[in-house]
């Protein structure tokens, strides 16, 4: 079944290590974005043919920083998504929010809403790495943001954590995880920094403002995350997402099963009838476009030889790994028709193991992901 993924790019301070389409300080967008979403989600057959009324099992709002839209915003949104497609009985609607926009009567409202699924991002519980991430949220307010989305009824909760930051250590990697474990969560995203050029971050690394720990230090911090959540009984069921027995994010999970989703807003991606898509990146053409005229800036036709290797590295990235059946069934091939001088090799340096259902990374190969993925690249 179909989800749909809904960008909100604003945030009121852009962090120090994101590259994410977001900006700050542009609040006066708003309102008019939330009318261009309305306009194309009324005009999405434009860009994705045939998805009026399609079926939704999911919905996801991402950011940027959604809990800065108001209520009454949110509900503009959400009713153009129910009026134009068909939500179903049940749909997993999950909504970004961080710490410092979440008050109780905001969560609140969101579940009258029918936002039944929060991501929120913490990131971590140590105020100097808060304030070395350029997050204006304190620890106090993650934990509180958190409480506050459980007693308003919402139970599916999902919060980030970051390793492998400037400054930090193992100690300050398990202080972190005890704060995490003691709160009412069912689902947690926690990954490693990634250095993206063109961050702060990035600058202040290169420049040696900031010294990031030595990479076999940051191996060991995702050990000791993998300990620990399992311990908790988490299940590790993609390379940085661990859940609670039946809370795998139902949406995200879309991404890497070559399932189709469809999206609204600028630098949105979509996959749809074997094209993979991007909405134009600027918020005021997006404005003046929305609803009147196509608003894809990238658009990749995904053929006969791509189909495979996209679904092998995306389904690698899930520990259940491939599905030999289900790839026969989508591209009429075996796996190892098409990537035997591939697989061989990554099993026998012990990154990919043989499964009953097709193939799936080893331990070692969690921390080698990127090189068995690339693999699949021809």
């Amino acid at each position: 079944m179909t989800g749909l993924y809904i960008h909100i790019p604003f945030c009121r301070q852009k962090c120090r290590y994101c590259d994410f389409p977001s900006y700050g300080g542009v609040d006066n967008y708003i309102a008019p974005y939330v009318k261009a979403l309305c306009r194309e989600i009324a005009d999405s057959d434009r860009d994705h043919p045939g998805s009026a009324g399609t079926a939704l099992d999911t919905v996801y709002f991402g950011g940027g920083t959604p809990s800065l839209l108001s209520l009454s915003q949110v509900e503009e949104i959400l009713t153009a998504v129910r009026h134009y497609f068909a939500v179903t009985g049940g749909a997993e609607i999950t909504f970004e929010a961080n710490p410092d926009s979440l008050t109780a009567a905001y969560a609140k409202g969101l579940a009258g809403l029918g936002i039944n699924r929060l991501s929120i991002g913490i990131q971590s519980f140590q105020p100097g790495l808060l304030r070395t991430l350029g997050r204006i949220h304190t620890a106090d307010e993650g934990k509180a943001a958190i409480w506050a989305a459980k007693n308003a009824g919402i139970d599916n909760l999902s919060a980030d954590l970051m390793y492998g930051l400037p400054g930090q250590n193992l100690r300050d990697v398990d202080a972190d995880l005890k704060e995490l474990l003691a709160l009412p969560l069912t689902h947690a995203s926690i990954y490693s920094l990634i250095l993206e050029e063109g961050t702060p971050f990035y600058h202040d690394v290169t420049t040696g403002t900031l010294e990031l720990p030595p990479d076999d230090c940051v191996e060991t911090m995702g050990q000791a995350v993998h300990a620990a959540m399992e311990v908790a009984g988490f299940e590790h069921y993609e390379i940085s997402s661990y859940a609670r027995p039946g809370n795998r994010s139902r949406h995200n999970t879309k991404y890497w099963q070559y399932v189709p989703y469809v999206s609204a807003g600028v630098t949105a991606h979509s996959f749809w009838h074997n094209c993979r898509q991007a909405h134009i990146a600027n918020i005021p053409q997006y404005i003046r476009l929305a609803g009147q005229a196509s608003l894809i800036g990238e658009r990749v036709e995904i053929d006969a030889k791509r189909g495979p290797e996209d679904y092998c590295f995306l389904a690698l990235r899930m520990r259940d790994g491939i599905d030999a059946k289900a790839f026969k069934d989508q591209f009429g091939t075996t796996v190892e028709a098409e990537f035997g001088t591939v697989l061989a090799p990554l099993v026998t340096q012990g990154l990919l193991q043989q499964t009953r259902r097709g193939y799936a990374l080893t331990e070692k190969g969690l921390a080698y992901g990127n090189y068995v993925f690339s693999r699949f690249i021809r």
